[in-house]
């Protein structure tokens, strides 16, 4: 007991003072019903998300004002780093590698729309994080490559340039760098999970427990688009699946795929069971299986975020010095950021209220 407090004693009190300045539900309801863009930014005045509404009262501009919310966010995460000791130092950077995935995923994203789509991209590179967060990442000179080999050259003494060197010659012949991001985001969940294993043995489940959700939300995410969208064979589909998930991995699809249960007379049911099995109650919240690609995407989707927010409110309201308490910030920060933004974004394209409320 000693240890874990002197753990994560300081850390859980600072993680549950931000977490009890999260948007209380009637501040959310407000955003929802607010008439336009400019007064749902206002109602931001005052709160966590006060960067928003500073940006977008100067700039008019919304992703600076994400941007700037997410860079505060980040670094009050990776500001965790030196309050902690191996092995959860490991595993905090290992999820805050999450982010830093993103970083690549957006600054690649560019230079593969200027060299390969010869696209405009001046000034789009301005909303991506300059700081470090794990490793040193010069944003400007990915954007800048004239080729792979300085591509690879810009990702240099970080784990991503022989990720680059593999995928992206096989991505400009394809125009796409999805396999790409399918391979920063295995490396991601094999840190995590790497770092996960070397945690106690009670940090370690509760860690293994949460990682399985957030595998299934990318996996679900992933397969609805595979056999709705791309109409992608079960071999092609199963190898790119992030293993460990807890009820969406390779087996598990494999299984259902040869039992007709996801392969093209799944109708419906696709992906439903699999979830209903491994979540017992929250089966309740998966509802039906009627309903094109994209509704039951959204449903299974919204299913795994309200399992994943209460596995982190149990994790709050349990023991407070584990491993859960950092997990738990880490889950809860993430959501209301997309909430957040998912009714900014719906209210600059003026969206009804039941369309922004089917979305959250």
């Amino acid at each position: 007991m000693n240890d874990a407090l002197t753990t994560y004693g300081f850390l859980s009190a600072k993680l549950k003072t931000r977490i009890s300045k999260t948007l209380p539900p009637e501040a959310i309801d407000r955003l929802v019903k607010a008439r336009s863009l400019p007064e749902a930014v206002l109602f931001l005045k005052g709160t966590a998300y006060a960067a928003i509404e500073e940006a977008y009262s100067a700039t008019g501009d919304l992703r600076a004002g994400e941007a700037l919310l997410n860079a505060r966010e980040l670094e009050l995460f990776t500001g965790m780093f030196r309050y902690l000791e191996e092995p959860v130092l490991s595993f905090v950077r290992a999820l805050s590698l999450r982010y830093e995935v993103d970083k690549v995923k957006d600054a690649v994203r560019l230079w593969f729309d200027a060299r390969v789509r010869q696209r405009d991209v001046d000034g789009k590179s301005a909303y991506i994080y300059r700081g470090t967060i794990v490793h040193a990442i010069d944003v400007d000179e990915i954007v800048r490559a004239p080729d792979v080999d300085a591509l690879v050259a810009a990702l240099r003494a970080t784990p991503y340039a022989e990720i680059a060197r593999r995928e992206i010659p096989a991505a400009i012949a394809a125009r796409s760098v999805f396999a790409f991001e399918v391979a920063l985001d295995r490396f991601y969940y094999d840190e995590a999970f790497a770092s996960a294993e070397r945690l106690g043995r009670k940090d370690r489940a509760v860690a293994e427990r949460i990682l399985g959700v957030d595998v299934d939300m990318q996996n679900v995410s992933w397969l609805v688009r595979f056999k709705g969208f791309y109409g992608m064979s079960a071999e092609r589909a199963l190898s790119y699946l992030i293993p460990r998930g807890k009820a969406i991995d390779a087996t598990a699809v494999a299984s259902a795929w040869s039992e007709g249960k996801a392969g093209p007379g799944a109708g419906g049911s696709f992906g439903i069971d699999l979830l209903r099995k491994a979540y017992g109650d929250a089966g309740a919240l998966l509802g039906g299986g009627g309903g094109d690609a994209g509704a039951r995407l959204a449903m299974m989707e919204a299913a795994l975020r309200r399992v994943s927010m209460a596995e982190a409110d149990r994790n709050l309201g349990g023991y407070p010095f584990s491993i859960g308490v950092v997990l738990a910030y880490f889950t809860k920060s993430r959501e209301e950021i997309r909430t957040v933004m998912t009714i900014l974004n719906a209210k600059y394209y003026s969206l009804p209220e039941e369309r922004i409320r089917s979305s959250l």
